[in-house]
């Protein structure tokens, strides 16, 4: 009866262990769907989160679009992060090229172990020898693999095309960092334009406001008039509140495309003073040939598809044999002592070594298509990696061609904008006048006051559409801007 109660035990103790184990699960949930989860303390990792790095923008400075370049190639995490993979890979070529090299362990085994081996009564009285040994055992192996037919050399192969892929990743990464902080300082200097156009537009509607006082009390105006006119200046004031309103978005925009906190104030240059992009020299096909070879992203879509090459040579080099040289040297050293016969033995000891070298082929004969399966996957693979070289090359050059026919709209139409501003102020200039002689309606001199805005408004978009079209055409073609190159 001792040994159900021995087995009744243990099943109890099971039992009670996977009941704590339930009950422990349930306390690291939520006790409902229903229930927040209580959270413990997460102070170790809140400090994680918390930027410990000073900030480098200087908040007394005007910076310079090259300025903000430099710092965000310094400073941006995703430069780190591409950095890093470049690491990475580097680190994968090592890897691979060690497999020419032989491997060289050694091991070693010691203890004591008892062995009972059944023998006739007449010799072992108890039917039995026992062999108690105590020994170590201590061995030096070598294995150089010679011959793969190409597997080692297609690995290796694959992971230079994944490093190459790599460093092409980390510059294009730096031109996608170039070409955001490019788009948010344009973005952001052309609002601090717009803000002063809109205060001009304000200070424009009081100056007409005031005239149309001046001719009521004079008996040249009525009171609707005056009425229209305060409701002129109430909406460019509101204009003007409106275009203040998206400064502090484009400056949020500004320091992420940086990489500082998004509450880290940067002042920037004025719009009027930034010069104007350089004029196209190129014809769209000669962009568009430079782009297909320098493009980082389009080089490194070709990268990858020579690395599911690679991957399809080893692949099928997996249907021959390996051969390799191995070899071992060792040493056996203990003791030894045999009971259970008509006289014990004593202990008894031994110190011998061993050794052997010779080659060993490996072959899978048989492994259920195994092998066909990884050729088709990775012949799959390449040509999957085939249609996105095809796919990615089609679409940079759609792209560099719309960024191309940008260009050329925004240079047409700046003069047009120009022509328009000037023709507006003239007009303005020459309403008000008449206006205060008493030779115009106060509806002309409102409506000269508006379109004096609008062109302004013009002018500013049709310059910022040209920075943001010359910048994506540079983008695009795989070019970026001179500033600080990265330490590698």
């Amino acid at each position: 009866m001792r040994a159900p109660a021995v087995v009744m035990s243990v099943v109890t103790m099971i039992g009670l262990s996977h009941l704590c184990l339930g009950r422990a699960v349930e306390a690291q949930t939520s006790p409902s769907p229903a229930s927040p989860w209580p959270t413990p303390s997460l102070r170790e990792y809140s400090k994680v989160l918390k930027s410990s790095e000073a900030s480098l923008i200087d908040p007394q400075k005007r910076y310079e679009l090259v300025e903000l370049i430099d710092l965000a190639q310094r400073t941006n995490p995703e430069t780190r992060v591409a950095w890093e993979e470049a690491r990475r890979a580097a680190s994968a070529v090592g890897l691979v090229q060690s497999e020419y090299f032989p491997v060289l362990s050694i091991a070693a085994l010691g203890g004591y172990k008892s062995v009972a081996s059944p023998a006739p009564q007449t010799v072992a009285p108890d039917g039995f020898f026992r062999v108690d040994m105590q020994q170590a055992v201590a061995s030096l192996n070598l294995r150089w693999l010679l011959l793969d037919f190409g597997r080692r050399s297609s690995t290796v192969d694959a992971a230079k095309e994944r490093l190459l892929a790599a460093n092409l990743g980390f510059n294009r990464a730096h031109q996608e960092i170039i070409f955001r902080v490019q788009r948010a300082y344009y973005t952001l200097t052309s609002l601090s334009g717009k803000i002063a156009v809109a205060q001009s537009a304000v200070d424009s509607a009081r100056a007409v406001r005031e005239s149309a006082e001046g001719q009521l009390r004079q008996g040249l105006a009525t009171i609707p008039d005056v009425a229209q006119a305060r409701q002129q200046e109430a909406l460019a004031a509101f204009d003007l509140e409106d275009v203040m309103a998206h400064e502090r978005d484009a400056q949020v925009a500004l320091a992420e495309s940086v990489g500082v906190l998004p509450t880290t104030p940067i002042r920037v240059a004025d719009f009027s003073a930034l010069p104007e992009p350089s004029v196209l020299e190129s014809t769209v096909e000669e962009v568009i040939t430079r782009a297909i070879e320098d493009r980082p992203d389009l080089i490194a879509k070709v990268a990858a598809l020579r690395e599911k090459e690679a991957n399809v040579r080893r692949a099928r080099a997996a249907y021959f044999p390996t051969l390799s040289l191995v070899s071992d040297v060792g040493v056996l050293a203990g003791r030894a002592r045999i009971t259970g016969g008509v006289k014990d033995t004593g202990w008894f000891s031994a110190s011998e070594p061993s050794y052997g070298v010779g080659l060993a082929i490996e072959w899978n004969i048989f492994e259920g298509g195994a092998t066909r399966r990884r050729v088709e996957l990775a012949e799959a693979e390449r040509r999957a990696a085939e249609d996105q070289v095809v796919a990615a090359r089609d679409r940079a050059i759609s792209e560099i061609w719309k960024a191309y026919t940008d260009v050329r709209l925004a240079v047409r139409r700046l003069d047009v904008a120009a022509a328009l501003l000037e023709a507006s102020e003239q007009a303005y200039e020459a309403t008000l006048k008449s206006y205060r002689n008493g030779l115009d309606t106060l509806i002309n001199l409102l409506a000269a006051r508006r379109e004096l805005s609008r062109a302004r408004f013009v002018d500013l978009d049709t310059k910022l559409q040209l920075f943001n079209a010359s910048a994506a055409l540079a983008f695009r073609a795989g070019q970026s801007p001179p500033g600080r190159r990265p330490d590698r």
